[in-house]
C-alpha cells in the first residue's frame, strides 16, 4: 500500500503533535511508501527513506485548498492508493473528490467527543473511521473501528528514575478551559490546607489568542490560593522533552473535559506514574485494577474528590505508588503500543475495499 497521511503538523519536537512522527515511522514499516501532507513541517530528520513530506502552509484559505487538491492529485498520479486524514474531518471531505476519481481508499482518524456536521459528512466520505475508544467517536456507524491509542512506550518510560521530593503533581495539556487546570489548582489548595508538602507543574500553553485571558485567570487562582511558590507554569514543552516531566512527577492528573480518552493519561501510565483522570473512559480503562481503580478516577470539576484521590495516593508512599505505576504501564504496553496500532491500521486499510 502507498499511503497519503494528512495531518496538521509533522515535527518530531512539536509540543502537541510531535507524536505524529512516530506514527509515520510505524506506517512506513508496513507500507511501500508514505507521503505526509501537513499544514506545517518542522524537524523530520527521524523519518525513514520511504517517507516524503509536502507542506501546505497555514496562510490563505483558498490557496491552501487549491494546493491541497494539487498535492493529492500528484500523489494519486504517482500510484498512492489510500489517504488517511488525521483528526480534522475537513481534510477527508476535501480529499473525497480526488480520491474517488483515482479509485483510492479513504480513511479518517478521529478521537474527540465533539460531533458536528463536518464530522458526519467526513464519515460519509470514508470507508472506515478509526478511533481509540467507543467514547472517542460518538457516532453510531458501521464504519467505526475502535483500535486503541498509539503510545510510544519506549519514549515514555521512567524506569529507574525517581520522582521529585517533595512530591509534585503534573498536568500536561493546553492551558484552556477544556483542560480545566483550575480544578487541579483548587485541589492543590485543599492539599496544602491539610499540611501536605506538594507542588504542581502545569505543562502546556494556550491554543488561541482568547486563551490569554484564561491564562490570567489561572494565574489569579494560583495567587488566590497563595500557591505562587508551589505551582510552576512551564508553558509548551517539546515532545522530546516531555518524558522528563513525567519522570519528575509523583502523580499525574488529567482533568480534561473533552470526554474521550486523553493520550496524556496513557503517556503517564507508560511512564510508570499513577494517574487520576475524570475522562468518561477512565472507569473502564482502570477496571482491572480492582479496588485501586477508584483512586484513578474522579468526577469532572470536583476538586474535593480530586484532592481525596491524590491524598490517598500520597499516603501510599513512593513504593506503593511505584507498584501501581508498574501495573498501569502494563495496560498501555498490552493495549495501546504505537507499533501495534500502526500495524492494525494498515491491515484494516488494506482489507477495506475501495
Amino acid at each position: 500500500m502507498k499511503l497519503v497521511f494528512v495531518t496538521q503538523v509533522i515535527d518530531r519536537g512539536d509540543a502537541v503533535l510531535g507524536f505524529t512522527s512516530r506514527w509515520v515511522q510505524g506506517f512506513a514499516r508496513h507500507c511501500e511508501r508514505v507521503r505526509v501532507i501537513a499544514l506545517e513541517v518542522g524537524d523530520t530528520s527521524d523519518l525513514p527513506e520511504n517517507v516524503d513530506v509536502r507542506e501546505l502552509g497555514r496562510k490563505g484559505r483558498l490557496s491552501r485548498f487549491l494546493r491541497y487538491r494539487k498535492l493529492l492529485g500528484e500523489a494519486f498520479g504517482e500510484g498512492f492508493d489510500a489517504v488517511l486524514s488525521h483528526m480534522v474531518p475537513r481534510y477527508a471531505i476535501h480529499a473525497h473528490g480526488p480520491a474517488r476519481r483515482a479509485g483510492a481508499r479513504e480513511f479518517l482518524w478521529y478521537t474527540h467527543a465533539g460531533v458536528d456536521a463536518r464530522l458526519l459528512k467526513a464519515i460519509d466520505c470514508v470507508q472506515r473511521v478509526f478511533t481509540a475508544t467507543e467514547e472517542s467517536l460518538r457516532v453510531e456507524t458501521p464504519k467505526r473501528c475502535v483500535t486503541g491509542h498509539g503510545i510510544d512506550t519506549e519514549h515514555f518510560d521512567s524506569a529507574g528514575k525517581l520522582p521529585a521530593d517533595p512530591p509534585r503533581l503534573l498536568s500536561v495539556g493546553r492551558l484552556t478551559p477544556k483542560k480545566d487546570p483550575l480544578t487541579i489548582i483548587e485541589a492543590l489548595g485543599r492539599l496544602r490546607a491539610e499540611g501536605r508538602d506538594v507542588g504542581l507543574d502545569l505543562v502546556g500553553a494556550g491554543l488561541v489568542k482568547s486563551d490569554e485571558s484564561y491564562a490570567r485567570a489561572v494565574q489569579q487562582r494560583i495567587e488566590d490560593f497563595r500557591l505562587p511558590d508551589r505551582v510552576r507554569l512551564l508553558g509548551a514543552v517539546p515532545y522530546l522533552e516531555v518524558p522528563a516531566n513525567y519522570a519528575a512527577a509523583s502523580i499525574v492528573v488529567n482533568s480534561s473535559l473533552t470526554g474521550s480518552l486523553d493520550k496524556v493519561t496513557l503517556e503517564a501510565m507508560a511512564s510508570r506514574r499513577p494517574v487520576v483522570s475524570c475522562n468518561d473512559t477512565a472507569p473502564a480503562l482502570f477496571a482491572e485494577l480492582g479496588e485501586d481503580a477508584e483512586l484513578c478516577c474522579f468526577p469532572a470539576g470536583d476538586d474535593a474528590a480530586l484532592a481525596d484521590r491524590i491524598g490517598r495516593l500520597l499516603d501510599r508512599g513512593p513504593s506503593g505508588r511505584g507498584a501501581l505505576g508498574e501495573r498501569l504501564r502494563q495496560i498501555v504496553v498490552r493495549d495501546h503500543r504505537v507499533d501495534v496500532l500502526m500495524e492494525r491500521l494498515v491491515a484494516e486499510m488494506e482489507a477495506s475495499g475501495s
